[in-house]
């Protein structure tokens, strides 16, 4: 991030009129061109003044320029100390902001293979199991440096599925389910109902967050999340992607946390699996 330099008026004359040089430069040159006027006020004076006569001697008009001289000199100088401190500023801004970036959580893509598929048996009727296609993506912490705040805290997760085309219109917005957080049904119902929403990473720490699934048998295609398990089998039917192909995007928001990744998926009814191909991070 850049910090431009900003000298304002006010600040220059701030530099130059609150300095006592100015002052007291000022107060010595009307001193010397007008000595005769000290001198008469303070006769004791006059020795001292008679080795500067020459600069009472001068004519009006340049008494007035050693003046004006003397204070664009001053107001020179003062505009230089004005930038001066500007430019400390900017460097300590600067590191103070390199800092920053260093100490922070950095949360990416846990490479190779990110995004994945993964076979899931979902109980049917009875002992009956239906298996499902669980897409899902991984993600790390992996700061530039091993500081405290590095780790990232309470990291919840938006979830915006899209029509693919360009600026496709938006189909379902949900809040992300981490795939290591408990279910619902069998967590103590003393707990937040938000603590499975959000998520600790530690340095160099990985989780995963479940995306959607896809009913091999049927076809049928779901964003999932917690809702999903009040329901048989996890079916929530507002939750149905209706289509081929869709993108989806990520948002992971935290304490020094706002990361947005994008990927493209299909739901092939010709095929048993979902293939998720990275678009955007």
């Amino acid at each position: 991030m850049e910090v431009p330099l900003h000298m304002s008026r006010r600040s220059v004359w701030g530099a130059t009129l609150g300095s006592p040089l100015t002052w007291v430069v000022n107060a010595v040159i009307a001193v010397l061109a007008w000595s005769d006027s000290v001198t008469r006020i303070f006769p004791e004076t006059e020795s001292l003044f008679n080795h500067l006569a020459f600069l009472n001697d001068l004519p009006l008009h340049w008494k007035i320029i050693v003046l004006l001289g003397a204070n664009i000199f001053l107001v020179v100088e003062g505009a230089a100390r004005v930038i001066r401190k500007e430019v400390i500023q900017r460097n300590e801004y600067h590191i103070k902001l390199k800092q920053i970036e260093e100490a922070r959580p950095h949360i990416v893509l846990r490479e190779p293979e990110a995004a994945y598929i993964a076979p899931v048996d979902v109980q049917a009727v009875g002992n009956v199991m239906n298996t499902v296609s669980f897409m899902a993506v991984r993600f790390v912490n992996q700061p530039q440096g091993p500081y405290p705040n590095s780790v990232a805290r309470d990291v919840r997760v938006k979830l915006r599925f899209f029509e693919p085309i360009p600026a496709g219109r938006l189909l379902l917005a949900i809040d992300g389910r981490w795939a290591d957080t408990d279910q619902p049904s069998i967590r103590d119902w003393r707990r937040s109902p938000t603590d499975p929403l959000r998520m600790e990473f530690g340095i160099e720490e990985g989780h995963s967050l479940d995306i959607a699934f896809r009913d091999d048998q049927t076809g049928e295609f779901y964003a999932f999340n917690n809702e999903n398990f009040h329901y048989p089998l996890m079916k929530k039917p507002e939750h149905l992607l209706v289509g081929q192909h869709f993108m989806v995007r990520i948002t992971l928001l935290g304490p020094w946390v706002n990361e947005t990744f994008e990927f493209q998926f299909a739901n092939d009814s010709g095929r048993t699996k979902i293939v998720p191909h990275v678009l955007a991070s």
